[in-house]
């Protein structure tokens, strides 16, 4: 059955300096484009209130000194000579009189360079507000600004000059403003931000891109320090250095990472040991056996005793494998616990009747006591007491005694296994339920094969519950096994036996 490897994400793909860096030229340059449309709207409303008020002031000045020549009586001629001369050198500002009845009475003698703007106008709407046109001389683009502005003659009304429209007998003051100057200025200022906009995108990018990479150096630094540590290196730790408050947790971390692979390399290291040490008496047995055997011509009886240790051997390679595998199937969590009511004092007395045999012939008395029920697996459970009395009618001397105790606590069913032996040292305590391991190697049987208290163990484990011993040199020792009135199991094959 074929399997494909899922598509990788391509958005993966950008370098963390390359992000970062993209993330702060674009945060500079919208920093640097708000303050700058801040700036050009300022510089904007500001050249347009300064022309506003520049024709403005212009107008009303003019419509002053119209208002004071026509009560003094002034002829007609005489205030427009005045006016002409007043206005004579200012081109940029231009003005036409208009009669109540919108025809142009007079106008500036530079007005002939408005006359096609204002010709495009509704003549004389006497609208105050002011007008923006956008008119071309000599090919030259042009911009003017126009605003009407009543005027107090003797024998006309006074209007407003925010009034909607003049009245059939006023007179309006029509003053045109060339602010082409604004325009140029606001066209070059743009041309200057937009070059200052772009400098800054350049030079935000390129700075973003130093400080980012300057600022990522100490993950390039940690994971330099990573990639130098391998399996002969396992020993090493980083979180010593002087890293950044940030990486400090990453580098604590990894280092609690490479403790417990250090840790699980050295169980598999002793573990791979001790199989080799474990399965070689065996094998070595068999092949010592079956040399001698065959070295010259046995008799039917030395070859009986010859099979005799191939299958004694052979047992003991097959009960070696059978809690391997058990205990192997146990880490991997590949079958489920199946959980049973068992009532305790039935199962101790069918362990006795089954170890009675063998303990009448060491000389060891058994005895057992339970009270209530234990939700386990009968299997399972059977297999951890049964390592348990065959592990205790091993150290106990002749004359001694067994016993077995279930008793329930509040949340748990406690079963302890004592024995009346030798006792074990405290130093081998904490050992005691590793794989292959024996407290007095000398001392052990040659049908041992170092998993028995592993499984015990990993039987409880799978229980939700726990192993525990307690001993006394001289006095003996205690097997504890914990189970829980709810346990929670995890997945675990059933074993064979």
């Amino acid at each position: 059955m074929s399997s494909k490897s899922a598509p990788k994400k391509s958005g993966g793909s950008w370098s963390l300096t390359l992000r970062m860096s993209v993330f702060v030229s674009v945060a500079i340059t919208a920093i640097v484009l708000g303050v700058s449309a801040m700036m050009y709207s300022e510089l904007v409303d500001q050249l347009r209130e300064k022309d506003e008020a520049a024709l403005r002031n212009d107008l009303q000045i003019q419509r002053d000194v119209l208002e004071i020549l026509a009560v003094r009586s002034h002829p007609l001629n005489q205030w427009q000579v005045e006016w002409r001369e007043y206005q004579e050198a200012y081109r940029r500002f231009g003005w036409q009189l208009l009669a109540p009845d919108r025809s142009v009475r007079d106008a500036s003698a530079n007005a002939a360079i408005f006359s096609s703007a204002l010709a495009s106008l509704r003549t004389g709407t006497g609208n105050a507000a002011f007008r923006h046109i956008d008119d071309s001389q000599a090919g030259r683009p042009r911009a003017l600004l126009v605003y009407d502005l009543a005027v107090d003659t003797p024998g006309a009304e006074a209007i407003e000059v925010h009034g909607p429209a003049l009245g059939p007998q006023g007179t309006v003051l029509r003053g045109v403003l060339d602010i082409s100057d604004s325009r140029r200025l606001l066209e070059a200022y743009r041309t200057k931000l937009a070059g200052v906009i772009g400098l800054a995108i350049l030079l935000s990018a390129g700075v973003g891109f130093m400080l980012t990479r300057r600022g990522l150096a100490p993950v390039r630094a940690i994971a330099a320090e990573i990639g130098r540590i391998n399996a002969e290196k396992l020993h090493q730790r980083i979180a010593d250095d002087a890293w950044p408050a940030e990486l400090r947790v990453l580098a604590e971390n990894f280092d609690t990472m490479l403790a417990r692979l250090e840790q699980s390399f050295e169980q598999l290291t002793r573990f791979s040991s001790d199989i080799a040490h474990e399965f070689r008496s065996p094998v070595n047995n068999l092949v010592a056996a079956a040399s001698v055997t065959l070295a010259r011509a046995r008799t039917p009886l030395e070859y009986q005793q010859t099979l005799e240790v191939v299958v004694e051997e052979g047992s003991r390679l097959s009960r070696m494998v059978a809690s391997m595998l058990f205990l192997a199937r146990a880490d991997n969590a590949e079958q489920h616990v199946h959980l049973e009511q068992v009532a305790l004092a039935g199962e101790f007395q069918k362990l006795i009747e089954f170890y009675e045999i063998a303990a009448d012939e060491q000389g060891v008395t058994l005895e057992a006591r339970a009270e209530g029920q234990i939700m386990a697996d009968p299997l399972l459970l059977r297999r951890a007491l049964s390592n348990l009395l065959t592990n205790a009618l091993r150290y106990t001397p002749r004359g001694g005694t067994i016993r077995l105790r279930g008793t329930a606590t509040a949340d748990a069913v406690i079963i302890a296994v004592s024995d009346t032996g030798a006792g074990i040292d405290a130093r081998h305590l904490p050992h005691l339920f590793d794989r292959f391991y024996r407290a007095d190697a000398a001392r052990s049987s040659t049908d041992s094969t170092g998993l028995g208290l592993a499984v015990v163990r990993s039987i409880a484990e799978l229980h939700g519950g726990s192993a525990g011993v307690t001993s006394s040199p001289g006095q003996g020792s205690t097997f504890t096994l914990r189970f829980p009135h709810t346990p929670r199991p995890r997945p675990t094959p059933t074993p064979s036996h």
